[in-house]
């Protein structure tokens, strides 16, 4: 017992800081340019959400899925090579993805209401967050520009717009279960992850 309290969460990393970092310059390079079709389908889909139509919001929702969809597959393939975890956080997304497809099956889909309280404001700090700053941020800090995480391609970001997006969403109760509260569930458990990975690598 003395022996287990002896570790570290950083010890239980298998790859350093550089090398993780090193994931989403893999990842860019393999994507460039299909950024730019990325940065319309982001503003399709925010487009989209922001319409009255319906059919509008699922197709948003569907969009919203299909980012996360990608990112299990993609960035978790490539992080599965450094982490024996990452089979298990690629499912975290597809369950995720799984969530948000219910959420057109059921009817309201993606639909973004005007920012009239608290929670509307919250979320959309958190979505222009994912969405604009946060890459930004890393590039700030000094990562180099091909390394910078993007919503739809990186976990993070993605976790941090749709948290975002789904606090400005207009989401009706179905009886007693809490739609909203549900979908914030897994994007949050991943930032928690994903807060823990960081503060691991940055004290090892």
């Amino acid at each position: 017992m003395d022996t287990w309290l002896s570790y570290r969460l950083a010890d239980l990393l298998m790859f350093s800081p550089a090398i993780y970092a090193r994931l989403f310059e893999r990842l860019n390079d393999a994507l460039w340019p299909g950024h730019v079709l990325l940065a319309g389908l982001t503003a399709a889909m925010l487009g989209l959400a922001a319409l009255r139509a319906g059919s509008a919001h699922q197709l948003a929702a569907v969009m919203l899925a299909a980012a996360w969809i990608w990112v299990a597959w993609r960035f978790f393939g490539l992080y599965a090579e450094i982490n024996l975890a990452a089979p298990w956080f690629a499912a975290l997304f597809a369950g995720q993805a799984v969530a948000l497809l219910t959420l057109t099956a059921i009817g309201p889909g993606l639909a973004l209401g005007r920012p009239r309280r608290v929670r509307h404001w919250l979320g959309l700090g958190l979505a222009t967050w994912g969405l604009a700053l946060h890459p930004l941020a890393w590039w700030a800090a000094g990562r180099p520009l091909a390394g910078t995480e993007l919503f739809a391609v990186a976990p993070d970001p993605t976790a941090i717009a749709t948290l975002g997006l789904l606090l400005m969403a207009d989401l009706p109760r179905r009886g007693r279960l809490p739609i909203r509260g549900i979908l914030l569930v897994l994007p949050a458990t991943w930032l928690l992850i994903s807060a823990l990975t960081w503060w691991a690598l940055l004290t090892a």
